[in-house]
């Protein structure tokens, strides 16, 4: 490889300490480069100078491997060792002269010549590497909405009080929790074996009560032998919640514009959107991400989406109204603190803010008061105080 290998440059306005964010962003998850190797990367970038990024420059460094051993602090095999791996991955050419020694020569702040580790080709895959990191971030955000897809469906399997159905799902994702699983198709195969057993449950017909035990003696000799009340079989079926009939599209009517327009950009009126939004909103109302995790814990998931989102409406109602929030972070907290103790009427509040938004008249602007002249014996010194004032304030022309 000729000691004068150029290159075409960064593009306009990016700075090589950006190209190393970048790179460093995506070395790891999108190249699985080792940590030895990401931190000799940066460790060439500050040996470089700016114009060494410039489209038709030389970049490179010359400095002899067991000088980067000293000051990365490891051997001169571990630095031998990563760059081996840098050069497989096609981030750097290494074109080291006679018995290995590097040299090279710097004139006017440009590189006319060098042997040893020429960054030509980390210099050109900034593109690639953009690509990386945006695929990157897209799959992270379908992890996160795949996780918490998965948690209402357990929530659900949970809620259904079915011990066969909850062993079952045991069996597919054990101990409930997704944070140690990063491959998104392992997730979305959780995600679907959970809905498929939840969906097969929940359309399943109802069965036949069971018949009470009688007995065949004259009603008149005996009492009849009736299922005892204590059986370990007999299940109560929970009361329903008011709040599992309120729907995404029906919660989205009362938010906010800015709520909305979250809700909007994310796809629509979805449980998941809601809860996205909430915990986004959460910056903008001043309620702390701990207050959040605690109303997520205490109400589930889309039930705290929903009581932000009455928060951030009822925030926004005018000064005296009966149902106006004052602090937005207060109200949350005191609604944790409260379904501890007495429970908190989440579906109540709503319906109330369901109405005060229907109900909301129309603006009206009132006409114009005329203020009388003040009458009496102070009328006269009220006046001169008045022409007074006007005087003082008056501008001169």
């Amino acid at each position: 490889m000729s000691t004068t290998f150029a290159h075409a440059g960064l593009p306009a306005g990016v700075t090589r300490f950006e190209m190393l964010r970048l790179f460093e962003q995506v070395a790891r998850p999108g190249f699985g480069l080792s940590s030895t190797a990401v931190a000799l990367v940066r460790h060439y970038v500050l040996k470089t100078m700016d114009g060494d990024y410039l489209a038709g420059r030389i970049c490179a460094v010359w400095t002899q491997a067991c000088r980067f051993a000293e000051a990365l602090g490891l051997t001169p095999r571990s630095i031998n060792s990563a760059e081996r791996e840098l050069e497989q991955a096609g981030f750097i050419v290494r074109n080291a002269g006679i018995n290995g020694e590097r040299a090279g020569d710097r004139q006017d702040g440009a590189i006319v010549w060098a042997a040893g580790i020429n960054l030509a080709p980390l210099v050109g895959r900034f593109a690639e590497m953009q690509a990386k990191a945006e695929a990157l971030d897209l799959q992270a955000r379908a992890i996160q909405q795949c996780r918490a897809e998965i948690r209402q469906l357990g929530q659900r399997i949970r809620e259904a009080d079915d011990d066969d159905l909850r062993e079952r799902a045991e069996t597919v994702l054990p101990d409930g929790r997704t944070a140690r699983i990063n491959s998104i198709s392992r997730l979305v195969a959780i995600r679907e074996a959970l809905s498929a057993m939840l969906d097969a449950i929940e359309s399943a017909p109802d069965p036949k009560p069971r018949a009470l035990k009688t007995s065949d003696a004259p009603e008149e000799n005996c009492a009849p032998n009736i299922q005892d009340k204590n059986s370990p079989r007999r299940r109560t079926a929970p009361a329903p919640d008011p709040c599992d009939r309120i729907r995404p599209a029906m919660a989205l009517a009362v938010a906010t514009e800015s709520y909305r327009g979250i809700v909007e950009a994310l796809g629509g009126p979805t449980w998941p959107n809601l809860v996205e939004a909430s915990w986004r909103s959460c910056g903008r109302l001043g309620i702390a991400q701990s207050t959040w995790g605690r109303a997520c814990q205490q109400f589930g998931r889309e039930r705290a989406a929903l009581s932000v989102l009455l928060i951030d409406r009822n925030a926004e109602l005018p000064l005296g109204h009966r149902y106006r929030v004052a602090s937005p972070a207060r109200c949350l907290a005191g609604m944790v603190r409260r379904v501890r103790s007495a429970g908190v009427n989440l579906a109540g509040l709503f319906r109330a803010t369901e109405r005060n938004v229907q109900q909301a008249p129309p603006e009206v602007t009132l006409p114009e008061q005329t203020i009388e002249p003040p009458r009496g014996p102070m009328a006269h010194l009220t006046a001169r105080l008045m022409a007074s004032m006007e005087r003082r304030v008056t501008p001169h022309g």
